[in-house]
């Protein structure tokens, strides 16, 4: 196991190094995050929901998985009052949501192997709802950083809402696989066969893109902002964690990969919307850094202990 993480690690370091040797530019980081969002994560997707028998109980795990990014935008919210408003958003998307399908899912698979992969995919089709659009929504409307939108009609506004969720490759590879499921259709074993490389490239794609995203902050401010998202995200990720091991009514098999995804680090559209609201993508791309380092350590200790239990 700790060959497996170190190995994950290992892909984190070296694109770091390369870039610092100039063999990667500062924004070849969106090469890698378009090859994960576009293509391995979509191909791993499937490749979970086509491998691993549907049990109609992990319904169950999408709602958790949508709570679980909801609420803790809420509490962020609350718990910030005061502080300046580029900070409240960064906290607001950073502390919640779970970086679930390209980060959680192949951790997991690495850990434990394929059957992993479709409880981390059933939790992160409810935690996209929010990760991929309704977290820049909810921010922006609380703390009123969209003055431009203020004016707009209603119908306008849903408009663009639901631009930003079907304009995500990702979220309408879940929606899909998860209507298939709901539908019993089985996917036909020559698009499994097609997708199979690229799904099994995603852990690489994904852990570069990490490495490529890492800069370290010069502002005092942006180090604090950050230790706060690290200590809100420990505090969500026990919560979460133990709101799964006990009240989820799933086979106990999966609870385990429950904690797993309770120990996620930042998901990668928390780094797009921190970007795009506060102008900062080097803090952004940091919060990513080090929060993936903390939780891959995490869990690859959950799983020792879950596995020796």
């Amino acid at each position: 196991m700790l060959f497996q993480s170190g190995s994950l690690l290992m892909v984190i370091v070296v694109a770091y190094a390369l870039k610092h040797l100039h063999v990667f530019g500062e924004h070849d980081y969106k090469v890698a995050q378009a090859f994960a969002f576009n293509l391995t994560l979509p191909c791993a997707i499937v490749l979970s929901f086509a491998t691993n028998k549907h049990d109609m109980s992990m319904l169950w795990i999408v709602l958790f998985g949508f709570l679980s990014a909801l609420i803790p935008l809420f509490v962020v919210f609350l718990g910030t009052h005061g502080d300046e408003t580029r900070y409240r958003a960064f906290e607001m998307l950073n502390a919640s949501g779970l970086n679930l399908g390209a980060f959680c899912l192949p951790v997991a698979q690495t850990l434990i192997g394929p059957s992993a992969g479709l409880p981390v995919v059933m939790m992160d089709v409810g935690n996209a709802i929010v990760a991929t659009a309704a977290a820049l929504s909810v921010t922006k409307s609380l703390l009123h950083m969209d003055d431009a939108a203020a004016n707009l009609p209603i119908g306008l506004k849903l408009r663009n809402i639901a631009r930003d969720f079907v304009s995500s490759l990702s979220f309408d590879t879940y929606m899909l696989m998860l209507m298939l499921m709901i539908a019993h259709v089985t996917i036909p074993q020559w698009i499994v066969q097609l997708v199979t490389p690229f799904a099994n490239a995603n852990a690489f794609v994904t852990m570069a893109m990490v490495g490529l995203m890492m800069e370290i902050p010069s502002e005092a401010k942006d180090r604090l902002a950050l230790l706060k998202v690290i200590v809100w995200r420990a505090g969500f990720a026990v919560v979460i964690g133990a709101a799964g091991w006990y009240l989820l009514p799933i086979d106990p098999s999966l609870k385990g990969i429950m904690l797993l995804c309770a120990a996620s680090p930042v998901t990668v559209f928390s780094t797009k919307f921190t970007e795009s609201l506060t102008g900062n993508p080097k803090l952004a791309g940091f919060s990513l850094t080090v929060t993936g380092l903390i939780s891959l350590a995490a869990m690859t200790a959950i799983h020792m202990v879950v596995a020796g239990a």
